[in-house]
């Protein structure tokens, strides 16, 4: 009889049980580079008769006590007056995928302060559920700048590398000897929420050694060779300096050409008519001499 009456609940509660809503992940965390693309997914079960008009799916983002609205589907319609400003162009549902009980956010040319956690909420004639997913955008310091000058109050090179990404990087150096080095090392967050690092060692301009400065989070590095940098950056230095001098002389030659045309015009009448005020604005300019008074006769 017992047995009988265990039945008859697993008959009465089994249908409830098919058509309670429930929602899965596709995946709990992704991970995705600036200015690149990321689509998250949340799958939803079980499909209504009508899986547009029933539905409704709303994506929030929450970071540090922080919120904000994604995107949000009601009853088949989107609802892009309530999307925040940060997220318009970028942050849209693939609303194809809905029939096959998806609910997928797309965001694009993403950002550093897209990282968070977003919540997938679905509400159908089956009941709502919702999950969490967690977002990471990442920068890596790919591209590392180096550069090197001579101190001016002792016989040092400062060999210096910058670098921007995100998170922030531990950087470390080494000699050619695989030695660590004490760096002097300064983090500056950018408007993009970028940080970007500058650090310096010294070393003795006298000795012959290689030095490595590596940021750690991409294996990103760039490297110096002593002597042989500072002898390349001096012919990089008198290269710029006759280039500035060859631009120089060109300008003043041009200034020259340009003056000697003004004085043949001058002196051939030009500018008779020209209002008298201009003319002694033009002289006082270019420095040219006053007219004889029989040149003002002639004007007259």
């Amino acid at each position: 009889m017992k047995w009988i009456n265990i039945f008859i609940l697993q008959v009465m509660i089994q249908p409830c049980l098919q058509v309670m809503l429930t929602t899965t992940a596709e995946q709990t965390s992704y991970q995705a580079e600036l200015g690149g693309n990321v689509i998250m997914g949340c799958r939803f079960f079980p499909l209504s008769q009508h899986p547009y008009e029933d539905l409704t799916v709303s994506w929030h983002w929450t970071s540090q006590a922080r919120s904000r609205e994604v995107y949000q589907m009601e009853k088949g319609q989107e609802l892009n007056s309530s999307q925040h400003s940060d997220l318009r162009g970028r942050a849209r549902l693939l609303t194809r995928q809905i029939k096959d009980g998806w609910a997928k956010l797309q965001v694009t040319r993403l950002r550093i302060n897209d990282t968070g956690t977003y919540q997938c909420k679905i509400r159908t004639t089956n009941g709502a559920d919702y999950k969490d997913i967690k977002l990471s955008v990442t920068a890596p310091f790919n591209k590392v700048t180096k550069d090197i000058f001579k101190s001016a109050k002792e016989d040092k090179l400062v060999l210096t590398c910058q670098s921007e990404g995100y998170p922030k990087s531990k950087v470390t150096w080494e000699d050619n000897h695989q030695q660590g080095l004490n760096a002097s090392t300064t983090v500056v967050v950018t408007k993009d929420s970028l940080f970007r690092i500058t650090t310096q060692i010294r070393v003795a301009s006298s000795q012959k050694n290689n030095y490595t400065c590596s940021f750690n989070s991409s294996g990103s590095s760039r490297s110096f060779f002593i002597p042989e940098d500072t002898q390349l950056q001096k012919g990089n230095q008198r290269k710029v300096a006759v280039i500035i001098a060859a631009v120089g002389a060109i300008i003043r030659l041009a200034l020259i050409g340009i003056l000697i045309v003004l004085i043949y015009l001058h002196q051939k009448g030009f500018g008779k008519n020209i209002e008298p005020d201009w003319d002694s604005r033009t002289r006082r300019i270019f420095k040219l001499p006053e007219p004889t008074s029989n040149s003002r006769a002639e004007r007259v």
